[in-house]
């Protein structure tokens, strides 16, 4: 039994970036298990390959059953995978019960300390959620967007965890689109978590500034190396989530289609990902030399931030 069962979606553009977020969640976290659900079968063939003893990969045929299909019919592929990360994470906790601690983790995040800190901080909660925390460029997103990030989404194995997490299953079955319904505060999965404190209570809102942190709320932080640990303020950074970074190939990338990062954050956070990044394209082109998706050409996306190796 580990303390932590993690769940996550990988479609074929994610694969590379799941490699590091697996391998820098395995150098943080002892004690946990992850569930990969790949949404098409070359990822599925493709990881299959990989040297791990604490994944277990899911193919989407294990778990798309009629009530998926039929949201599948009806949304793009995006929308459809932003639907499948409350169906994994479901389905974990329903076929892999033996576990402290669940939570839905994005393939595009990397770790660089421990995840417990975040589970520590309310070790009775029942929901653990992370606030978007926007620096002021981003303020005008949160009535977009929402408060909280579903990048990570933790609950306990308790009644209120499973409840809360089935309803916001059944709520993106529904209704899990890239429009922003401002009025209905609805905006693909992500909205539909501000409503656990009301419905279900027990949400512990994580204070930790080293959780999820991103482009969105970096600009608020003061990033520092002390004894090779990369520090958000005076707390270390837990997980960052690389959201707008672009692979433009193995040893080519955008760090941010949004603005040019200041020095400190670009070499204590973004170039050990750039490095951690093109290892698995290496690695996993030294098998499969035709795969490349998740790659993008130059130009497709703002220009903002190149970085060659």
């Amino acid at each position: 039994m580990s303390k932590y069962h993690f769940s996550t979606v990988i479609s074929n553009k994610y694969v590379f970036k799941s490699i590091v977020m697996h391998d820098s969640l395995t150098r943080h976290c002892a004690d946990f298990h992850l569930y990969m659900l790949c949404v098409e079968n070359e990822a599925y063939e493709i990881l299959l390959g990989m040297p791990w003893t604490n994944v277990t990969l899911i193919r989407l045929a294990d778990i798309e059953d009629a009530d998926l299909l039929q949201a599948k019919g009806n949304r793009t592929h995006l929308e459809y995978c932003w639907t499948l990360k409350p169906a994994i994470l479901r389905h974990v906790m329903n076929a892999y019960p033996q576990a402290q601690y669940f939570a839905h983790l994005d393939a595009d995040l990397c770790f660089f300390s421990s995840v417990e800190a975040i589970f520590n901080e309310a070790p009775d909660a029942s929901l653990f959620l992370t606030d978007h925390q926007n620096s002021e460029r981003f303020l005008y997103t949160y009535d977009l967007t929402g408060r909280f990030n579903t990048g990570f989404v933790g609950c306990r194995n308790d009644a209120i965890g499973h409840t809360a997490t089935e309803w916001w299953k059944r709520r993106c079955l529904e209704w899990c689109y890239t429009d922003n319904k401002v009025e209905d505060k609805l905006f693909g999965d992500q909205r539909y978590v501000e409503r656990w404190a009301e419905l279900f209570g027990n949400v512990h809102v994580v204070c930790n500034p080293g959780a999820n942190v991103a482009i969105w709320n970096i600009e608020k932080y003061e990033v520092t190396l002390r004894n090779g640990v990369t520090y958000i303020n005076d707390s270390q950074l837990i997980f960052y989530h690389f959201s707008g970074f672009s692979i433009y190939g193995p040893k080519e990338f955008n760090l941010s289609w949004f603005f040019q990062l200041p020095q400190p954050v670009v070499e204590y956070i973004y170039m050990p990902y750039v490095f951690l990044l093109s290892r698995a394209i290496q690695i996993i082109q030294s098998r499969y030399p035709s795969f490349s998706h998740g790659f993008i050409k130059r130009g497709e996306v703002p220009d903002i931030h190149y970085v060659a190796i």
